[in-house]
């Protein structure tokens, strides 16, 4: 017997989990707004509740029009190159309309961290408080 058929079915399980992540986004709800996240080049930023509930998915998620608080986890030095840090924040935004497409943009400096909420427009609409980070 061979190791090359024994090494095949943990390859295969890395290549499905994977693939789960960086999947097609869903076709929007046009009742709901839409918020994706941006993911920094030596960061991952990833959502973790909606008005206290978990997200399913932490590269997007959908919210009803109206008031809504994102928790969302910066983990930065992703690169390998810069400190390791773990953020962790919130973003309150009172006006989200239904059909609109959001992007949470990240931003790291030292040990500061944030977030901002840009428009399908370009506009920042809404901009978090300074991360916690350790």
């Amino acid at each position: 017997m061979t190791l090359k058929p024994l090494l095949l079915i943990p390859s295969l399980g890395l290549v499905c989990l994977l693939s789960a992540c960086v999947g097609p986004m869903p076709k929007a709800d046009p009742s709901e707004a839409f918020i994706g996240l941006e993911q920094p080049a030596s960061a991952d930023l990833l959502a973790q509740r909606v008005d206290g509930q978990n997200v399913n998915d932490g590269r997007y998620f959908e919210v009803k029009p109206g008031a809504h608080r994102l928790d969302m986890t910066l983990i930065s030095g992703a690169d390998g190159n810069s400190l390791d840090l773990n953020c962790m924040g919130r973003l309150d935004y009172g006006q989200f309309k239904a059909g609109e497409r959001y992007q949470i943009n990240a931003s790291s400096e030292g040990m500061k961290a944030g977030v901002s909420l840009v428009d399908s427009h370009g506009n920042q609409v809404a901009q978090s408080n300074s991360f916690k980070c350790s």
